[in-house]
């Protein structure tokens, strides 16, 4: 995206150049050409006009908003009904006609899209305030998540439309807003309604809604917010059908297929998809799901009570959709591991694993054994949490170690923080004195900034 103030930085260097000899005359007027040079002072000239355009745009809606409120309750229902309608079209209209306006350069944004951009974004708020007024005015009745829900809804339609990530991040917003104030229903059942579908089934209705559209927008946000709806609605379905089953085989599903689901994707299963656009982000995500994991499974008190948890208050009916739907993701999440091990064709050694997918695995399987068999077999609170924290330190030092070997500061800052972690929640854990607790925060302050000194000074060097 060319924006207008590297076209001013770069026609301050090109003047230098030319004085300074480094380029002639004739090259010189190819850069003012290819970049418009002589037309920024005419846009300089221009802005003060935009901004008081803006600053009459902004006071002219103010008056209309106090003008309507005025006199809301003396018009008739079809008369609002009217207006409402034409303020919402009007103002989309508006926005997309300027939205679609051509641009002189190429990769740049102009003020008529930048404005129309803006318009659609207040088009889409709009629309929420019609949905409320419009249920209020002819007596519909509904939840407060239900408004929600409806305008992401219509928002989402719009994103589809336009391929806007900024209609898109608003959707899911929204969407996400309505099903976390709808979250109650799910453990306390209302009557059914295709609202309550949504609410209930929320995992397997962002994949199909959201994740396309994070493809279709190309836009790392919105799978990001994707992937987190996903998560959490996985879990909550996860957690019902082990409350309900209280069997040690869905503890340990509940405990170790998100993260499984994340590392194994990969994008290029998908049909029309040829690059890994999004599975970074989503290794990413399983790293940070891990490392949080065994920060909570570290500690012995966790073990001791795993299997005392208790949610008899809450309802226990799982309808047979629900079992379906974590079926359909443990299912998933088969298939993307043996597409992940599956036999190259430059490699005659058959189905295997890289290093680090092997790891990873192996976190995974272990979590899920120590799991199992404490819930199902013998409670083993001391083996399971002195395993977790020798899992807990191996994907801290595999961190450090990416870290070193490839000079990427995050995942190596974020092995040394996880560490650190691991040994000040081992020292406030079990009983010890003081002195001791003083002398392991000292040190883990001298290790810290050493840690960090040295390898800055590696990744310099490198």
């Amino acid at each position: 995206m060319i924006t207008e103030k590297f076209r001013r930085q770069l026609r301050q260097e090109a003047r230098l150049w030319q004085t300074e000899g480094l380029i002639d005359n004739y090259l010189y007027q190819q850069l003012s050409e290819r970049y418009q040079f002589d037309s920024l002072e005419k846009t300089a000239s221009s802005r003060f006009v935009t901004i008081l355009i803006s600053l009459g745009g902004i006071l002219l809606g103010l008056g209309i908003i106090t003008f309507v409120s005025a006199n809301w309750q003396q018009w008739s229902r079809e008369v609002k009904t009217l207006l409402l309608l034409t303020l919402f079209i009007g103002v989309n209209t508006t926005g997309f006609y300027l939205w679609r306006q051509q641009n002189t350069l190429p990769n740049t944004t102009n003020k008529k899209q930048k404005l129309g951009h803006g318009l659609l974004i207040f088009g889409a708020l709009i629309l929420g305030a019609n949905i409320a007024l419009m249920a209020q005015m002819f007596h519909i009745g509904g939840s407060p998540y239900g408004l929600y829900i409806v305008w992401g809804l219509g928002v989402l339609v719009m994103a589809y439309s336009l391929q806007l990530k900024s209609l898109g991040i608003i959707s899911i917003l929204l969407i996400g807003l309505g099903y976390l104030m709808g979250l109650s229903t799910v453990f306390y059942p209302e009557e059914f309604s295709w609202l309550q579908f949504i609410i209930e089934y929320m995992s397997l209705v962002a994949v199909f809604l959201f994740i396309p559209l994070a493809y279709w927008c190309n836009s790392r946000i919105i799978f990001f917010l994707a992937a987190l709806i996903i998560l959490l609605a996985l879990e909550i379905s996860l957690f019902r059908i082990f409350d309900f089953s209280n069997h040690g085989l869905w503890g340990a599903i509940t405990l170790i297929l998100p993260p499984a689901l994340l590392w194994g994707y990969d994008d290029i299963i998908l049909p029309k998809v040829d690059s890994r656009i999004f599975q970074p982000l989503t290794r990413n995500l399983a790293i940070w799901y891990l490392s949080i994991g065994f920060l909570f499974l570290s500690f012995r008190a966790i073990w001791q009570d795993f299997s005392l948890v208790n949610y008899s208050d809450i309802s226990s009916e799982i309808h047979w959709l629900t079992l379906v739907e974590v079926l359909l993701f443990v299912g998933l999440t088969i298939w993307q591991w043996l597409y992940l091990a599956r036999p190259n064709k430059r490699d005659a050694r058959g189905w295997r694993l890289d290093l680090v997918s092997g790891v990873i695995l192996g976190f995974i399987v272990g979590t899920a054994i120590l799991c199992f068999w404490h819930l199902s077999i013998n409670e083993i609170p001391e083996i399971a949490t002195f395993i977790i924290n020798i899992e807990m330190f191996i994907l801290a030092a595999g961190l450090i170690r990416i870290g070193l070997a490839r000079g990427i500061r995050g995942t190596f800052w974020g092995g040394l923080v996880l560490l650190t972690l691991q040994i000040v929640s081992r020292t406030f854990e079990y009983n010890t004195g003081l002195l001791l607790k003083s002398f392991v925060f000292i040190l883990c302050g001298v290790g810290v900034i050493a840690a960090g000194l040295w390898y800055e000074r590696h990744l310099s060097l490198k």
